[in-house]
């Protein structure tokens, strides 16, 4: 019997293809400063509410049956694209990031009832505290990069915000090109979709 052969994964929140499109503007001026810098192409960009890592193909349906309630139990919420940051800091930065304003407070406590219940199926719990943030950029070499920094530290990133309807555990297959992403399974809040609930009779 062959093997399963395991498969990379993570549970995020898709961007809205106007972000998208913003977001490949902002590296596109930031690429002019030639630094070190791997920008992320802006359709692999996603919010990471949950990295899993290598998982054998059988426990999906665990997970999935261990995040649904969850999921359903909460409404669609609403999303800011403000701000930009670094990590860890600008004196050596490593990765370049934009944003994300949680008002409503949806997203975090989401977010925290699923790492709960994954720590129950054996997955660790993240050591750093959730922070909302899209990754754009990640430093190569430490040689412009810190040039770069307060050229984009000075970026004014403000964008509309954006409805969340559902989230998406999803595949991630790294090629020499970059990574291919594969929507695995989408979950809707609140038990059914914006269309869904758009189409029900009044």
């Amino acid at each position: 019997m062959e093997e399963e052969k395991p498969i990379r994964s993570f549970i995020c929140i898709e961007l809205p293809e106007r972000l998208r499109n913003r977001i490949g503007e902002i590296q596109t001026e930031l690429k002019a400063y030639a630094a070190h810098v791997s920008w992320v192409r802006p359709q692999n960009i996603h919010l990471t509410l949950k990295f899993l890592g290598h998982i054998a193909p059988h426990r999906i349906a665990e997970i999935l049956s261990s995040i649904k309630p969850i999921v359903i139990r909460h409404p669609p919420f609403t999303l800011v694209p403000e701000g930009c940051g670094v990590f860890p800091h600008a004196r050596s930065p490593r990765v370049f990031w934009l944003g994300i304003r949680d008002d409503s407070g949806v997203l975090s406590e989401l977010q925290e009832e699923i790492e709960c219940a994954l720590e129950t199926l054996g997955f660790p719990r993240e050591k750093r505290p959730f922070t909302p943030h899209l990754t754009i950029g990640r430093v190569r070499l430490y040689r412009k990069p810190k040039d770069l920094t307060p050229k984009f530290l000075a970026l004014e990133f403000s964008e509309p915000a954006f409805e969340v309807d559902h989230i998406t555990l999803m595949r991630s297959d790294l090629k020499p090109t970059g990574a291919i992403y594969t929507p695995l399974e989408i979950i809707p809040l609140g038990g059914r979709s914006r269309r869904e609930a758009n189409e029900s009779p009044s």
